[in-house]
């Protein structure tokens, strides 16, 4: 191995470990109240060491969150897998992400809180965004189950494939998110987040059925 190659692994080492700390400050304080200060100490190196690495905290979020969306992508992806139509699949897809909310819930509450970040805050281009969407994320799968289900004239033709994906999984992800910070307040109208999660799987795969 020669000295780039080397410097290089070694480069790449670090910055594991620096995201590694920023999961632990992250998932332990919040996001909002974690600072660099925080996760440097945690990884016991220099703030300065930290904005080698990365640009901001934001930048870090990212990093961390793209850890999770390629998790959740791995069980969604397990469940399109195997028999069935396009919109069973669409269901299994469905109760993935909400058993990882469950099993995983600071991984979920990280690709959820995406959304407050500007996208200026952080280091990815366009180019880089599609990337990590169509092929790091639940959508490119999602794509291609609709795309599926298109075909077998299950799913409605006349919208594009990729606008059907993105909102599927836009909605998905706002449902977790209400059902798990709202789950007294859901309690407190007499139902249940397993009843909003179903009613809210039927109701969106009826609206896109042909």
């Amino acid at each position: 191995m020669g000295i780039a190659e080397r410097k290089e692994r070694e480069k790449q080492q670090r910055r594991e470990e620096i995201i590694r700390a920023a999961e632990k400050v992250f998932f332990s304080r919040g996001f909002n109240l974690s600072t660099m200060d925080d996760i440097a100490e945690m990884a016991e190196l220099s703030k300065g060491t930290l904005y080698l690495y990365f640009k901001n905290k934001d930048d870090l979020h990212m990093a961390v969150a793209r850890n999770a969306i390629k998790m959740l992508s791995s069980r969604t992806f397990a469940a399109s897998e195997g028999s069935g139509t396009a919109l069973e699949k669409l269901q299994r897809m469905g109760w993935a992400c909400v058993e990882f909310s469950r099993s995983h819930p600071d991984q979920m509450r990280s690709i959820m809180t995406l959304e407050e970040m500007e996208p200026g805050s952080i280091s990815l281009s366009a180019s880089d965004v599609q990337d990590l969407i169509y092929n790091e994320s639940t959508v490119g799968t999602v794509m291609q189950v609709v795309e599926q289900g298109v075909g077998e004239k299950l799913i409605r033709s006349d919208l594009p494939v990729a606008l059907i994906a993105h909102t599927l999984w836009m909605s998905v992800l706002s449902v977790i998110r209400f059902a798990t910070m709202k789950k007294d307040f859901i309690e407190m109208l007499e139902l249940t987040p397993e009843e909003v999660y179903k009613s809210h799987f039927e109701l969106v795969i009826n609206g896109i059925r042909s």
